[in-house]
C-alpha cells in the first residue's frame, strides 16, 4: 500500500485512463420482486422495473425466485443479487507498470489501482463523501502511508465493481484527507481474494473461480 501510494503521489490524472477491455456486462446489486439495481458496463447503477430498458439496451424481462432475467444484444440470460454477466476482466499496465482501471463503488466512478498490498480496498475523505457513506458511526483506526500515519475509518462498501467483475458487502478503508493524500482509489485483498488473478508480461486477467 505504501508503495503503490509513493507512486501515485507523482502521477496526474492523465494516467488514469480506463485499462479494461470492456465488454458489454451486467452485474446486478440488488433486486426486488418487480425492480433490479444493475451496473452496466461499469457505469453508475441505474434502476429497471421489469420491462423497462436500459439507455445501454439491457432489458429486464423478468424476475423470478430471486433471480432476474435480462436481454441484450439478442442474448438471454439469468442473474442473482451480486452476479455478473462475465466472468473475467482484463487489465493492462501503464507506463509505470501499475494496472489502473476505473471502479464503481456503491454505483459511482473513480479512478483505481490494483493493489495487492493493500489488504482493503482504500478510498480518500472526499471519495467517501460523494457517495454519501456517513463515517460518524465507524470504526476509527490508524494506517500508515508513504508520508506516515494517517487517521482512517473501517466501513463496507455495498457494492465494487472493476472492469466487468463486481462484488456485494466489501470491506473497505476511507483514509482522511483527499486527492493531496491518496489520487485513487487502492483494490486490495478484500475484493481480489474472490478472483483469480494472473499475469502475463503487461497484462493482468482476473477471473471470477464460480461464474453465474
Amino acid at each position: 500500500m505504501k508503495t503503490v501510494i509513493a507512486a501515485l503521489a507523482g502521477t496526474g490524472l492523465a494516467l488514469f485512463v480506463a485499462a479494461a477491455a470492456w465488454a458489454q456486462s451486467v452485474f446486478v446489486v440488488s433486486l426486488s420482486s418487480s425492480q433490479a439495481q444493475i451496473v452496466v458496463n461499469g457505469t453508475a447503477a441505474r434502476a429497471l422495473w421489469i420491462g423497462e430498458t436500459s439507455p445501454e439496451g439491457v432489458t429486464l424481462s423478468d424476475i423470478r425466485n430471486g433471480l432476474a432475467s435480462f436481454e441484450a444484444g439478442g442474448r438471454r440470460f439469468t442473474l442473482g443479487l451480486g452476479q455478473s454477466s462475465v466472468a473475467e476482466t482484463v487489465l493492462r499496465a501503464s507506463s509505470s507498470g501499475h494496472f489502473f482501471a476505473d471502479a464503481a463503488l456503491n454505483g459511482v466512478t473513480f479512478p483505481a489501482v490494483i493493489d495487492t498490498g493493500a489488504t482493503l480496498v482504500v478510498l480518500n475523505w472526499d471519495q467517501a463523501e460523494r457517495m454519501g457513506i456517513d463515517l460518524r458511526q465507524s470504526r476509527r483506526v490508524t494506517t500508515h502511508t508513504a508520508n506516515g500515519p494517517v487517521p482512517a475509518y473501517v466501513i463496507t462498501l455495498a457494492s465494487v465493481q472493476v472492469g466487468e467483475l463486481g462484488l456485494l458487502d466489501v470491506p473497505a478503508m476511507v483514509i482522511e484527507g483527499g486527492a493531496e493524500k491518496l489520487p485513487a482509489v487502492l483494490i486490495g485483498m478484500s475484493f481480489l481474494k474472490h478472483f483469480e488473478m494472473r499475469r502475463a508480461g503487461q497484462t493482468m486477467t482476473l477471473t471470477r473461480s464460480n461464474p453465474p
